[in-house]
């Protein structure tokens, strides 16, 4: 079957149960362009079936969300807006990557949502431990990972030969993942009418479904894979 079809099929279904979601995660390799279309196809058709929806991205660290907001506003140029945000400094992959995403929401004025945990809370965990920090995008308690988690970010850990301090590099995952799902468990508590769409790399997005539902039961998440 033509990989059209099956993309239209898979709206299609999804649509019939998409009263039964709160969270659609649409994952990502981050420099596949093929993916980010994907994304953008996705957000196009659920607006299209109800603009009921948030956009959350992994791409931005929480603390700038206001400049996010003026942006999808219309009140700051896209020079303002990756400038403002330290986009190139916080995440760097090319902005084209996002670029159209970020241009429809704009034009519909879907609001876009930061997720990301800021450097200077990563920063404060290689320093400390993660278990000695005390943060408001990591509340306590932490979730601990299953080990089939496990065995995949030591998968991850061997293309990293040259991290030598195991424990610290699993601190920082488990930050990023558990923030991320911290975050989202917020916008569906203050957003309770409308879809989250959520924009992240593939290998974040089944811990987070994982976290989220351990958050709140009631939350249902599907991953468009």
């Amino acid at each position: 079957m033509h990989p059209i079809i099956v993309f239209i099929l898979g709206i299609i279904l999804s649509f019939s149960n998409i009263k039964n979601y709160n969270v659609i995660i649409v994952p990502e390799y981050h420099t596949d362009m093929g993916y980010h279309q994907k994304q953008l196809n996705v957000i196009k058709e659920y607006y299209r079936y109800n603009n009921k929806i948030i956009i959350a991205m992994e791409m931005f660290q929480q603390p700038f969300q206001t400049y996010i907001d003026r942006y999808i506003n219309g009140e700051i140029t896209e020079e303002e807006f990756l400038e403002k945000t330290e986009y190139k400094k916080r995440w760097g992959y090319n902005f084209k990557y996002y670029k159209d995403i970020l241009n429809y929401a704009k034009e519909n004025k879907i609001p876009v949502y930061a997720l990301n945990i800021p450097n200077e809370t990563l920063k404060e965990i290689r320093e400390k431990g993660i278990e000695n920090i005390s943060s408001p995008y990591l509340p306590k308690p932490l979730p601990k990972y299953t080990d089939e988690e496990i065995k995949i970010i030591e998968e991850v850990l061997k293309e990293h030969k040259n991290i030598k301090d195991k424990k610290t590099f699993y601190d920082i995952q488990l930050a990023w993942d558990y923030s991320m799902a911290y975050k989202l468990y917020s916008l569906v508590k203050e957003s309770r009418d409308k879809k989250v769409i959520v924009l992240i790399g593939k290998g974040h997005a089944k811990t987070i479904k994982r976290f989220l539902e351990k958050l709140d039961s009631k939350i249902n998440v599907f991953i468009y894979d």
